[in-house]
């Protein structure tokens, strides 16, 4: 029996950046989430990237 994998997949951007997480046992794939983070293009570059990690780390 495979061990169960999790693998998470980033489309970097600074105003929106898509995430997919998959699931892999074996040869076998399948979709568990996706979405995507926003940042505001108002705010200053600091503040923007400091908001992307945050929601990253979450």
């Amino acid at each position: 029996m495979s061990a169960s994998r999790l693998i998470l997949g980033l489309d970097p951007g600074l105003g929106t950046t898509g995430w997919g997480l998959i699931r892999a046992e074996g040869n076998r794939l399948s979709h568990v989430a996706n979405g995507q983070l926003k940042t505001d293009a108002k705010a200053p570059l600091p503040r923007r990237l400091a908001h992307l990690d945050a929601m990253l780390a979450a």
